[in-house]
């Protein structure tokens, strides 16, 4: 068994930007590392490509009921178990993605386009026009809160607030340099509030008369499949899951995405000269990123991963991030290259978990991207990016950057 030497559950460790050296290291080496926790059971780490696809592929053998975070991966099967989409096995996760889907296919994705595209456009146009803005607070933070509450069919003066409760369902609600963020105990206090105070609002309008007729919120009250219908809390969990999910994500990749171009303007460049690249860059985003750090699984039975004895009941974190970096896979992992093919990404996982939200997420990226595109010769960045202390996601607080017209 190899401990791991440093702490990956302290968000702390993850600041000012995730430990790819530590990953990379870990990588070399034969086995699973382990890694003691105070206050809840140890983890195995699967930092590995061909690990991590294994894991996120297998929901037989490695569950997602008893937790999907570090934080809340407890030895107990979690209380939204069979309830939310990300938190269910199957054979009920099919029934819970069959009800969910309709509202997350590619049609959707494709309608979606014409109602963000002009928000897009407004937002960047305004950043552009001002020169120096926080992009976080100017456009990647408004983009997925237009897009979650347009997809949830949710009233316009509802989207800000439900966005912000979100990000601290997620993230928590402390700062860097806060000594408590490193507390298990407190983090879990804080998100848990968060998410208290997400699941109120969202049950406040679940039977609101404002809900848009073809909104998700509404669809799926009123979804039926075999005469199959989800309960009122599974509505709200799988509101809750989205909500979170199409916030803090997408947001972070697309901040991410503007601080590589900045620190790699040659790719900026590329890209301006070979526009036909957007796509391309958008999955380079997703890949370098990984706005989705990590997920943790339950192993359900005895196996071998990586050479490592597994048993029931054993917990593994599946580093994402780390998966996408990995060497074997990626040709020069660290570099940021927008015409990088293939591109076999993990950045929404694989198999029967496959991020539903995947086409939507793809459009907001490159919408953000296409509008700067036309607007933007050079990207500044005019200070050090600001983080948020969370190893769940590649989460921005903050990134002063300038725009120069061009």
């Amino acid at each position: 068994m190899l401990d791991v030497q440093v702490d990956l559950t302290d968000p702390r460790t993850f600041i000012p930007d995730p430990p790819y050296r530590t990953w990379a290291r870990l990588r070399r080496r034969d086995g699973l590392p382990f890694q003691e926790r105070r206050e809840a059971p140890g983890f195995y780490s699967v930092v590995r490509y061909r690990d991590v696809d294994t894991v996120v592929r297998d929901s037989t053998s490695y569950s997602s009921e008893g937790g999907m975070t570090l934080d809340t991966a407890l030895g107990v099967r979690d209380p939204a178990a069979g309830k939310m989409i990300e938190l269910t096995d199957p054979p009920r996760h099919r029934r819970l993605r069959k009800l969910v889907s309709g509202g997350l296919n590619r049609s959707v994705a494709q309608n979606m386009d014409a109602l963000l595209r002009w928000r897009v456009d407004s937002w960047v146009a305004d950043a552009v026009r001002v020169g120096e803005v926080d992009f976080v607070d100017a456009v990647s933070e408004r983009v997925p809160s237009a897009a979650t509450g347009l997809l949830l069919g949710l009233p316009e003066k509802h989207w800000d607030k439900l966005a912000d409760r979100a990000s601290r369902a997620v993230c928590g609600s402390l700062s860097a340099d806060d000594a408590r963020v490193g507390d298990l105990a407190v983090r879990r206090n804080s998100t848990a509030t968060a998410n208290g105070q997400l699941m109120v609002h969202l049950a406040s309008l679940v039977d609101h008369a404002e809900l848009a007729e073809d909104g998700m919120m509404r669809r799926l009250v009123e979804a039926e499949i075999d005469g199959d219908r989800l309960t009122r809390e599974e509505v709200l969990l799988n509101c809750l899951n989205l909500a979170i999910a199409g916030n803090e994500t997408t947001k972070n990749a697309t901040t991410g995405g503007l601080v590589a171009f900045s620190r790699d303007p040659q790719q900026w460049q590329l890209l301006r000269r070979h526009p036909e690249l957007l796509d391309s860059a958008v999955e380079e985003i997703l890949r370098y990123t990984s706005p989705v750090q990590h997920l943790m699984r339950t192993v359900t039975r005895p196996q071998t991963l990586a050479g490592t004895p597994l048993h029931e009941g054993d917990l593994v974190c599946a580093w994402v991030a780390s998966a996408n970096r990995d060497e074997e896979v990626f040709t020069e992992p660290d570099a940021f290259r927008i015409d990088r093919d293939p591109n076999p990404h993990l950045a929404f996982t694989a198999g029967k978990h496959f991020c539903l939200g995947a086409s939507l997420a793809r459009l907001e990226i490159k919408l953000v991207f296409e509008a700067l595109l036309s607007r933007v010769e050079r990207i500044t960045l005019l200070g050090t990016p600001v983080r948020k202390p969370t190893n769940l996601v590649a989460a921005y607080a903050r990134l002063p950057v300038e725009l120069h017209a061009g």
